[in-house]
């Protein structure tokens, strides 16, 4: 490929205006130097900007100022700045892009299909599979065109004589077949997806042409914006405290917050459970909170997201001994409780009516969890089983299994993560039944509860040595797990005790993208680590007995909740919003 700079001059520029610019650059900079400006590389080094231009830019050379150069030429273009993109181009002696890219838009942007097509050969491309692709992309633009205008026996010779041979997308090429059937334009629109070129069909072919072409030829659309947006996404993710969906970022400053924006400040303090308090979640949507107890009742609150404060719902009753645990359904219309009178009851999340109790264990249930489609759930028990039902109590599916102390399934219901008194954590494949054997999750000590994150790409383990882990997943369903999967865990978050513990605490992951590392102790207190780096944030007292749960909402990240052998269920939120 020929170098930049030695193809042809600057857009559509007359020699006179290539001539006048130049002096004009020239004589800008002669003055600017005479004048003592200074210009720099980045680093403290100064050149003089004409003569002797560094080929690197930045404090560690890895900015090539060629590339860097056009970047801001693309840049100017977009924002509408002609001018000035033009002024620069002639006068670093760097185009934007090639004539021959400069070319190839003008035709696309006619809709001179045959010019564009022969000019796909002046192009670079990273292999011929690619200019194949950058070929039919173009085709199939002039194939549906020709359609739009009613011109069918033009359109069916592209199809058959310029399109069938690329051997490419047989699927799409059956689809465009099909097309020919569509009645007008506007159902051409519609069964192709395809917007037509008075709303930005050929644009819409140029960005999808930008992914095949060399980006060294055609510069990808708003790459500057690109790269500048990269770091501002990194640099929220080095800051370990960021928790808020629109943080004040700047380009002329690094982003910077404190640990006002975690929550550990309690703004409520709810008491209505007369006993332990042994497990809270929140509901899908953040709008409701349950709390299971050893007084034998599940309460639902209200979330009044506004004032940071719940109000109790309903009281559900019905248990004859503690309720261990609780999950919402995918829906959030229904929510399920097991516990030690080896029962599991669903209820309805609006009334607070049973809808059906199942008695299918004959030992306490220690866990349930719930299928996406909100009518099947799984239950596991000490009796040593786990067992698929519907919520009708038809039992579906049976798996033996160890003690089972937790477990989870996938969001998209796929799998079934089961913890049990192995040291191990089991995947099943829920459709099958079958256990995955592509990955192996082991622990040292006994693993008490289980977290499986958003992505469904890690697991939270929490351990009987008061201790937490992170694992990596990978992808487990083809049974191809990442490099770390099945290695140990990525990280490990410890607190102020690591012995063994008497009792099951149960952690999660939440805030920003999950960024967060949040858990009870025995200690009595609540703490939070960020999840990345392992550093332990917060270390909050309020507690007066162990916390057994904690529960982040997962729509405002601005609040959790802990819940505690005092009887209490404490409801944090941030310092700033209360001082405010």
């Amino acid at each position: 490929m020929q170098p930049v700079r030695s193809r042809k001059s600057s857009r559509d520029l007359s020699l006179e205006d290539v001539t006048a610019s130049r002096k004009r650059a020239k004589t800008k900079d002669t003055t600017d130097m005479e004048n003592g400006d200074v210009y720099t590389n980045g680093n403290g080094a100064a050149y003089d900007g004409l003569a002797n231009p560094p080929e690197f830019l930045g404090s560690r050379g890895m900015v090539n100022r060629k590339e860097y150069i056009r970047l801001l030429e693309q840049a100017l273009y977009s924002l509408g700045f002609r001018n000035a993109a033009k002024d620069l181009e002639v006068a670093s002696g760097i185009d934007c892009e090639p004539a021959e890219v400069r070319a190839f838009r003008r035709a696309i942007t006619e809709g001179s299909w045959d010019r564009a097509v022969k000019l796909l050969s002046d192009l670079d491309f990273p292999g011929e599979l690619a200019q194949k692709k950058a070929k039919f992309l173009v085709l199939r633009e002039k194939y549906l065109e020709a359609l739009a205008k009613g011109n069918t026996t033009k359109a069916v010779k592209c199809l058959r004589m310029e399109l069938a041979p690329l051997h490419i997308d047989t699927v799409q090429l059956h689809n465009l077949a099909n097309a020919v059937m569509c009645q007008d334009e506007d159902d051409l629109q519609k069964v192709m997806n395809w917007a037509g070129p008075d709303k930005g069909s050929r644009q819409a072919l140029l960005n999808s042409l930008q992914e095949v072409v060399s980006a060294d030829m055609m510069i990808p659309e708003g790459r500057l914006q690109s790269l500048v947006e990269q770091a501002l996404d990194r640099q929220l993710e080095r800051c370990l405290y960021h928790n808020v969906r629109k943080p004040m970022v700047s380009l002329l400053s690094d982003y910077q917050c404190g640990r006002e924006q975690i929550p550990s400040v309690v703004y409520q303090v709810l008491t209505e459970h007369t006993d332990e308090v042994w497990h809270v979640a929140f509901s899908h949507d953040g709008t409701m909170l349950a709390s299971a107890s050893k007084d034998k009742t599940a309460i639902i609150w209200q979330v009044q997201r506004h004032e940071q404060r719940l109000v109790k719902k309903v009281t559900l009753s019905g248990h004859s001994d503690p309720i261990a645990y609780l999950a919402w359904s995918p829906d959030d219309s229904m929510l399920a409780t097991c516990g030690n009178d080896n029962s599991l009851r669903v209820w309805s999340s609006s009334t607070g009516d049973c809808v059906k109790e199942m008695t299918h264990h004959s030992k306490e249930v220690s866990s349930v969890a719930w299928l996406p489609d909100s009518k099947r759930l799984v239950t596991g028990s000490h009796d040593k089983y786990m067992m698929l039902t519907d919520i009708q109590g038809h039992v579906q599916r049976t798996w033996k299994a160890s003690h089972v102390h937790d477990l989870a399934i996938s969001q998209d219901g796929s799998l079934l993560f089961c913890v049990t008194s192995e040291k191990k954590v089991r995947i099943y494949n829920l459709e099958s039944g079958t256990e995955l054997t592509g990955l192996t999750i082991e622990e040292k000590c006994g693993i008490t509860s289980i977290f499986i994150s958003q992505d469904q790409r890690h697991l939270l383990l929490n351990l009987n040595q008061q201790r937490i882990h992170l694992h990596e997943l990978g992808d487990p369903t083809t049974n191809s797990p990442s490099s770390s999967a099945g290695t140990g865990p990525v990280q490990k978050y410890v607190g102020s005790q690591e012995q063994k513990g008497r009792f099951v605490v149960r952690s999660c992951l939440g805030g920003i993208n999950q960024a967060f590392v949040l858990s009870g102790s025995e200690d009595c207190k609540v703490h939070i680590w960020h999840r990345t780096s392992g550093d332990e944030l917060a270390c909050l007292e309020g507690h007066s007995g162990t916390v057994n749960s904690v529960s982040w909402n997962p729509v405002d990240h601005q609040m959790f909740v802990s819940a505690s052998d005092d009887h209490t269920i404490h409801v944090w939120g941030p310092a700033a919003a209360q001082d405010s």
